[in-house]
Order: structure tokens, then C-alpha cells, then sequence
């Protein structure tokens, strides 16, 4: 039962690692070092095979991934199949199945079936489903649901394992504006408010922990008191609970289990940066995956802007993977055309890291497009946009210059 971090630590590039490298700009030894260092995640359960793999950490490209799923409002997945072939179209490497409604098994099934995403749930969303009341949902049914799930060849699990009676004793004193705003960390403290027990994706995260070596499956630990609003940001809550992930980090890797940490969701532009050197120095350095961050809370209708730019900030400054977020974000289940605003400015952000960065490719496509503007060869230019589609429709005409500046066309004239 070997992981793809037990192989790098032998010095073993498996087919996974290879099909991942080939997108990155890294020699092979040190690719190798940094998964078995847990500094690389290839998220890659075993039983599911696919044709695209994805390396996610330190000196690799930055990626983006899309939440997507079947809701208790809007049961029918036909509209998520349309999403789903966005990402395809998009070119997006992660898909998060958030399905919290009816038809939630057939459709994580469909989307294992027939994309090659990494994907990744939130297990116990699965259970919701079934138990009106999550409160009485024993440990055990918990643990099963895990296990299922992974044998159906999940790639990550986002487990809310963080929050612990220690930091529910803090939490109530505590005077945060947004209290809990993660579904899954809400359901977690409810169920130990209820029960007055410990978290038990804490408790029995040894157990987890197994579930995830057997399989292969890289645990993503959620962050249950992520700001809320830019008032609760980097507060005593958020950092305990980094702390507890940090822990827990270093307790999965000792078993070979691959780790992600996710991040905070509002916060100001100004703590960006001192929010990701913490996470990297109290989690060990291992991949971090943030939403957003929002960097203002007056955006609703507009947060594919606001995520986009914290998304940005963040990348620049040690986030590895970004959870996108569309301009519904706050207001309804999104529509077809949220999910690709959502993708296209997320793409952007983490595009615009990986010029930062230096890396080849992006700069060669930069380069490539800047050539066709010079030139004021349209069809090139809707070669290497990002939406050929929205750049047609805008331009319409024939004509060699853009009704901007017209004949005016400095780009033209001096030419």
C-alpha cells in the first residue's frame, strides 16, 4: 500500500509523476525530493486511472479548481455536465464535487467516469444527505462513508479535522462578526456542541489516516473558522486552528499520506502576504489551497473580481492551488455563465502568477499574443486569448483596427 509520497521518498517516478511533470519546468530530482518531502502533492487515488495527473506544490505551476455539484435546491445534474464541460474547455485541472442533494452518488460517479480532473469531495456532505438531523450520526457511519468513497477513486478529501473541544472553549469567547461560515466546519461543531465529544475526524484521524494510505488519497484539511468577512482575519481562531493542521500535517506524513492545507476566505489585500508565510511555517510547507481570499466584502455579484485579485496576492506569495470562486458567490447556486466567468478569472490569476514566476510556456504564449497585437492579426489574437469566443463577439467587424480609437488606431498608424 504505497503512496505517491512513499515511492518519491525511493526514488521511484511512478507514471503519475511523470504525465505530471511534463506541464512543469522542474528536473526530476528535485520534483522527487519535494513530494517525498511532502512539498509536491499528485493527488492520484489508485483506483481510478486517468490520462492527465497534476503535480500541486512548491516550484509547480499554480492551479486552479472548481466547486461544482448537485444541490438540495437543484437536483437535476444535467447543468452540472454543462460546468463540467466548461472545465474541460477551460482546461482546468481540479474539480471539487460539492453535491449536498439528491443525486449526489450518481453524479460524483458520472464525473469519476468521464473526466480526468483531479476531484475531490467533502465526504460528509454524503451523510447529510441521508440523516435529517448530522448531530446523530455516529463516528462509524463517518469512517464507512470515507472508506466508500475512496474505493469509488476520490482523489482528495477535504476533512474538517481542525477544529477541537481545546479551540471550541476559545471560539465562545470569542466575539467574530461571521462565527462559522464553512458548511463543513458548521456541521462539525454543531455535532459536537450536540454530543459534547470531541471532532471525531480528530479523534479517529489515525483511522483516516489509514483509509487515505490504502487508497492513495491526499487529505486536504479544511479550514472550519476561515474568516468570513475581512474583520475576522487572522484572528486567534484561524491561527489555533493552523496550528492543529499543522499537527495533524505531520502525523500524516510520518504514515505516507499526502497533505494539502486550505485557506482563508476574506481577508484584506495588506495580510495577504504574512498569512501565507504563516501557513507555510506552521504547516510545514506543505501545499497550500486558498479561496480567494476575498479581499473585500462589499462585492456580492462581483467576488469572481475580488477572489481573482486575493487569488493573485496569494499565488505571488506561496499559494499553490486556487479554489475559484464565481460572482454568485454569496447569492444563489451559480449559473452556467458564473461557473466560466468564475474559471476565466481564476485562470487569468493563476496565469499571471506563473509569468511571475518565469515559467516558459506562459511567457511564450504572453509573447505570442503581444506579436499578433503588433501585427493586428486578429485570428492569432483569438488564437492565444482566453476567450475566443467573448474577443468575436466584441470585435464583430472586419475591420483592421478596433472601434476604440478607429482610424486613430495609434498601433496602425505607426506601423
Amino acid at each position: 500500500m504505497k503512496t505517491q509520497m512513499d515511492y518519491a521518498k525511493e526514488g521511484i517516478l511512478t507514471e503519475e509523476m511523470r504525465i505530471a511533470i511534463e506541464v512543469e519546468e522542474m528536473d526530476e530530482k528535485n520534483f522527487l525530493e519535494l513530494i517525498a518531502n511532502g512539498k509536491i502533492v499528485i493527488p492520484a487515488n489508485k483506483n481510478r486511472r486517468r490520462s492527465k495527473y497534476f503535480a500541486i506544490g512548491d516550484g509547480t505551476k499554480v492551479k486552479i479548481n472548481v466547486n461544482i455539484g448537485v444541490s438540495s435546491e437543484c437536483g437535476d445534474f444535467k447543468e452540472e455536465i454543462e460546468k463540467l464541460e466548461l472545465c474541460k474547455k477551460y482546461e482546468v485541472e481540479s474539480v471539487m464535487d460539492l453535491s449536498s442533494g439528491k443525486n449526489s452518488k450518481e453524479f460524483r460517479k458520472y464525473l469519476l467516469k468521464n473526466y480526468d480532473f483531479i476531484v475531490g469531495t467533502v465526504p460528509i456532505y454524503d451523510i447529510a444527505i441521508l440523516h435529517e438531523d448530522f448531530t446523530k450520526v455516529e463516528a462509524r457511519e463517518m469512517l464507512e462513508l470515507i472508506e466508500m468513497q475512496a474505493e469509488e477513486g476520490v482523489d482528495f478529501f477535504t476533512l474538517h479535522a481542525g477544529i477541537t473541544r481545546k479551540t471550541l472553549e476559545r471560539f465562545e469567547k470569542n466575539h467574530r462578526i461571521m462565527k462559522i461560515v464553512s458548511r463543513g466546519g458548521g456541521m462539525i461543531y454543531n455535532w459536537m456542541i450536540k454530543n459534547n465529544r470531541e471532532n471525531p475526524l480528530y479523534e479517529y484521524f489515525d483511522d483516516i489516516l489509514d483509509i487515505c494510505k490504502k487508497h492513495d488519497v491526499t487529505l486536504s484539511l479544511g479550514d472550519s473558522l476561515r474568516p468570513g468577512c475581512i474583520f475576522d482575519a487572522t484572528d486567534a481562531l484561524q491561527i489555533e486552528e493552523l496550528i492543529n493542521l499543522g499537527e495533524l500535517t505531520k502525523r500524516a506524513w510520518e504514515k505516507g499520506v499526502q497533505i494539502i492545507i486550505e485557506g482563508p476566505g476574506h481577508m484584506r489585500a495588506n495580510e495577504i502576504a504574512a498569512n501565507m508565510l504563516l501557513e507555510k511555517k506552521l504547516c510545514h510547507g506543505a501545499p497550500f489551497y486558498v479561496l480567494g481570499p476575498l479581499t473585500t466584502d462589499i462585492g456580492a455579484g462581483y467576488d469572481h473580481i475580488t477572489g481573482a485579485m486575493g487569488g493573485l496576492m496569494a499565488a505571488l506569495n506561496g499559494a499553490n492551488f486556487l479554489c475559484y470562486v464565481t460572482p454568485a458567490e454569496h447569492l444563489r447556486l451559480p449559473s452556467i455563465e458564473d461557473v466560466k466567468e468564475g474559471i476565466i478569472a481564476f485562470k487569468l490569476a493563476a496565469h499571471s502568477a506563473n509569468l511571475s514566476k518565469g515559467f516558459k510556456k506562459d511567457l511564450e504564449r504572453d509573447y505570442k499574443m503581444s506579436l499578433a497585437r503588433s501585427e493586428m492579426n486578429w485570428q492569432e489574437m483569438y488564437r492565444w486569448g482566453i476567450d475566443e469566443e467573448k474577443m468575436r463577439m466584441y470585435k464583430k467587424d472586419e475591420n483592421k483596427y478596433c472601434t476604440m480609437c478607429g482610424k486613430l488606431c495609434p498601433v496602425n498608424n505607426v506601423r
